[in-house]
């Protein structure tokens, strides 16, 4: 299929991926876990998607394959890997998919919150149906929009009173469980990766793409992560709307709605990467006869339709549990199992394909699998069960064939 995506249009789908729903709401359950140190685990998160982002852009530039991580660890290291990677991508996501969803409907219609979660789900599969030119204007309108948002806030907030009484300081030793609840804020830079195949001239344009999203992402999180503690003091601590709250002191003739539109937007921009990215993973793993052939399906505009329908069920399900602790625990160990095979897979990688150091693979994975293993217990435990689950099925499909 040809390539139509500029790289524009990647670091916008990346923007929109990173800007979605996760900013409006982890950094209050980070507060509490940090307190005033909060920065301390925002860049902690940040090095760790810069390592992952370097690994993946890394592998991007030798295999210019949709799949991300999925296509890298069959290249590189084997099937096996192969398959954990992309399964980790896919339970990750799903996951993400139904917390930002509930995030959007808890900011728009709490009354309603199932309902309007799932009827976020399938406008967004709808869109992403009808086509991934509309996938990547979509994602560029709200980018844009969801960033004007936050310049103006954060320069407003810049000229806001301290708040009294100060935010305490919290443990350190909280900082690793703070890093994973952030990086589900930052974790869609290499959602960039899993749709090379449709961007144009994808060797230079991808890593290109997940730089640019990561810093300007990047920047605004850890602008944020200062102003929150300052500007918020102690009522920082159990908020469930904290940008909400910034807007409040900073911008007070502001309209509380503005703040939930707002939210709405960068929820359905990242829903909408999400989809994609999944979608067309799914479609990659067929194609290698590591899911169902039925999931190779696609329409005369390229969409893998089979996969688009069955991971919009799936995500409509785990929305129905309407946990958004348990979604983002979830997410945030899969995502990183999935980051850790990235920098394996980039470890392994012939040193003649690329000039990047060893050693920042090693630290990327290293870091990857503490902040897995920091993830709140529900998630860790159900994170492992699910993949495990998944591998032993696999295991047993390849026995009967």
């Amino acid at each position: 299929m040809t390539s139509r995506l500029t790289t524009f249009d990647a670091v916008s789908i990346g923007v929109a991926s990173m800007l979605g729903a996760g900013v409006f709401v982890v950094f209050g359950p980070v507060a509490d876990l940090t307190g005033s140190l909060m920065p301390l685990a925002i860049v902690l998160a940040g090095l760790v998607a810069y390592l992952n982002a370097g690994s993946i852009s890394q592998l991007a530039a030798k295999v210019p394959k949709s799949g991300g991580a999925y296509s890298y660890a069959r290249h590189y290291l084997n099937p096996t890997w192969g398959f954990l990677a992309g399964a980790s991508f896919l339970v990750g996501k799903i996951a993400s998919s139904a917390a930002i969803a509930l995030v959007v409907a808890e900011y728009v219609s709490a009354e309603n919150l199932i309902p309007f979660a799932l009827g976020a789900v399938l406008i967004m599969t709808l869109i992403n149906i009808a086509g991934i030119n509309r996938t990547a204007l979509g994602s560029k309108v709200l980018a844009g929009i969801t960033l004007l948002f936050f310049a103006v806030l954060i320069t407003a907030a810049s000229f806001a009173p301290a708040a009294s009484p100060p935010l305490a300081a919290g443990s350190i030793l909280n900082i690793p469980s703070a890093a994973a609840i952030v990086f589900f804020a930052f974790a869609g830079y290499a959602r960039v990766a899993t749709l090379a195949g449709e961007v144009a001239n994808s060797v230079k344009s991808v890593p290109r793409a997940i730089a640019w999203s990561l810093a300007i992402v990047g920047t605004i999180y850890l602008a944020i992560g200062m102003l929150l503690p300052q500007k918020l003091g102690r009522n920082l601590e159990g908020s469930l709307t904290p940008i909400a709250d910034l807007a409040a002191v900073s911008l007070p003739n502001l309209n509380s709605n503005f703040v939930a539109i707002f939210a709405a937007l960068a929820g359905l921009g990242s829903l909408l990467a999400l989809l994609a990215g999944m979608t067309r993973t799914a479609a990659v793993m067929a194609d290698d006869g590591e899911l169902s052939r039925v999931f190779r399906i696609r329409l005369k505009n390229g969409v893998p339709i089979v996969a688009e329908v069955v991971i919009a069920l799936f995500v409509g399900i785990l929305v129905l549990s309407g946990s958004v602790v348990l979604t983002i625990g979830l997410s945030s160990f899969a995502v990183l199992s999935y980051y850790a095979i990235a920098n394996l897979a980039a470890f392994r990688q012939p040193r003649a394909e690329s000039g990047r150091p060893k050693w920042l693979n090693l630290i990327g994975l290293a870091s990857c699998l503490l902040l897995a293993l920091s993830v709140p217990a529900q998630g860790l435990i159900v994170g492992i069960a699910v993949l495990a689950l998944l591998l032993f099925l696999r295991w047993g499909l390849v026995k009967l064939r």
